[in-house]
């Protein structure tokens, strides 16, 4: 196993979250293809702002690690000092409270919550310190009226992924052409953090993506509880690897599932940060989200007395959302160049990620459905020109229908022992 791999990675990031200091900012990553496009206005040095953030996991978790580099790129651009960012790590809805008036404690004005399970807790934190500003990620409970101090925000991550998938479909057709797989055997897997619209619309939109390659592809979907908890993730995808899944994708906070592809030598696509130094043969790309771009806008917003927008969600189009650097010498052929025209079209609007007309369910398109079923017709204030419109009109994602080609696995992982003893008797009664 390789799940250690990403420690020296996590060092660099690592967070001190006693008297608002942390480690020195690392270098920027090889794989970043955007950054903040906001200009420093304000010394935000001289300002004496200080920030916090809130992030449910420890610095070596990949969600960390994708907002740490956020924050980095952030003080360059507003130019905000180590001393002036306050960590508080391992938040749960047990010690969110707590965690957010040592905060408040320690001078910040403006706090970031990075975990969705929280949101109620930081809602009552808004009431309570109505002179600080707080903003839930995928949150969706904003009120400007009732609560101007509590903002919500996220990314069109679903993006990303769609333009992941594209990497992951080109990938399989060369498999296919090279022999190493069978039609009746293209088969993807995906290991989801949890059954919500945020994961639901990414493996989506990332199983679209392998289509505009290969439509005959079929995807299996594993759950886990959304923890975080490496053994978890592994065990997914081993169950995954053992259902002879055929290239790997995945919406987990720990590297886990690239340590498992590495293993079974499975082509991957990951999330948040690339995953090419713990699956240096299997990595492909991954979906990721330049968190910088919101921090720099709220940030800069808060420097210059400005108006925070209530509810906020950008994409492709404004650099919130890319892949990371793709493995050049593992992604199939043509892949660059097909990358590049989708992005284009992307950012361009004319990309039809969560495409109605190809959505399907039981055979129905989703089109036919929001008019004729009535279990449907909540979707259709979503949907125009045959696109669902996710995270257009409020950040957080509302998808949560599984498609037709997508199907929750519940492929029973056999343990060694337990295969052994399989293969022993099959054997016997050959």
């Amino acid at each position: 196993m390789k799940r250690y791999a990403v420690i020296l990675l996590a060092l660099m990031l690592a967070v001190t979250a006693c008297g608002c200091s942390r480690s020195k900012k690392s270098d920027k990553s090889s794989d970043s293809k955007s950054s903040a496009k906001t200009e420093k206005k304000v010394d935000g040095a001289s300002s004496g702002l200080k920030i916090g953030f809130l992030f449910p996991s420890d610095s070596g978790a990949i969600d960390t690690m994708s907002r740490m580099e956020g924050i980095n790129k952030m003080q360059e651009a507003t130019g905000l000092t180590d001393k002036q960012i306050c960590i508080e790590e391992n938040v749960k809805k047990k010690n969110c409270e707590k965690k957010i008036d040592t905060l408040v404690s320690d001078g910040c004005k403006l706090i970031f919550s990075t975990n969705k399970a929280v949101e109620s807790i930081v809602v009552e934190s808004s009431k309570k310190y109505p002179d600080v500003e707080f903003f839930q990620e995928c949150g969706s409970e904003a009120d400007e009226k009732e609560l101007p101090n509590y903002h919500t925000y996220y990314t069109r991550l679903y993006e990303a992924y769609h333009v992941a998938g594209l990497v992951a479909g080109k990938k399989l057709v060369e498999m296919l052409n090279e022999g190493k797989v069978t039609p009746e055997k293209s088969r993807i897997g995906f290991v989801a953090s949890t059954n919500s619209p945020e994961a639901i619309s990414c493996y989506t939109a990332f199983y679209l993506g392998v289509q505009r390659a290969y439509e005959q592809a079929q995807m299996y979907v594993r759950f886990v509880d959304g923890t975080g908890v490496y053994d978890n993730d592994g065990k997914a995808a081993r169950q995954l690897a053992m259902a002879d899944v055929c290239i790997m994708g995945q919406y987990v906070s720990t590297t886990a599932v690239a340590a498992v592809c590495a293993e079974n030598d499975i082509p991957l696509v990951g999330n948040d940060i690339s995953m090419i130094s713990t699956a240096p043969s299997q990595a492909l790309t991954s979906a990721t989200s330049d968190w910088s771009v919101y921090y720099t806008y709220a940030v800069n917003a808060a420097l210059e007395e400005k108006k925070i927008e209530a509810d906020w969600c950008k994409g492709y189009a404004d650099g919130a959302n890319i892949i990371s650097q793709l493995n050049d010498k593992y992604v199939a052929d043509n892949t660059v160049k097909e990358v590049a025209v989708l992005e284009k079209n992307i950012k361009d609007g004319k990309a039809k990620i969560l495409n109605t007309e190809k959505m399907k369910i039981d055979g129905q398109t989703l089109d036919s459905l929001v008019k004729d079923n009535g279990k449907y017709k909540k979707y259709r204030k979503y949907i125009k020109n045959h696109t669902f419109q996710e995270s257009m009109e409020n950040s957080a994602p509302v998808f949560d229908l599984m498609i037709d080609g997508i199907e929750e696995s519940t492929y029973d992982y056999v343990g060694e022992a337990e295969a052994e003893k399989k293969a022993y008797d099959e054997d016997e009664e050959n």
